[in-house]
């Protein structure tokens, strides 16, 4: 088995122009779901985010797939 971890990047409007923020790196994909989720609506819906998952693969570790696409939010 594989180890992989899932990055949570936050970004202003759904824009990778903006302002963007890395919210965490998690081992579970469930708990960066929510995370991600959580982090959108206590943000006011300003930020939304983006999950990646990524894999451990000899001694780095590499992108693997999309996990919450990055959604452009229009105000």
């Amino acid at each position: 088995m594989k180890d992989k971890v899932y990055v949570v990047t936050m970004y202003r409007w759904g824009d990778r122009e903006c302002h963007s923020y890395v919210l965490g790196v998690y081992n579970k994909k469930l708990k960066a779901i929510d995370a991600g989720i959580d982090e959108a609506h206590s943000r006011g819906g300003k930020y939304a985010p983006e999950c990646i998952e990524f894999e451990h693969t000899g001694n780095n570790y590499v992108k693997s797939r999309i996990i919450i696409p990055l959604e452009r939010l229009y105000t």
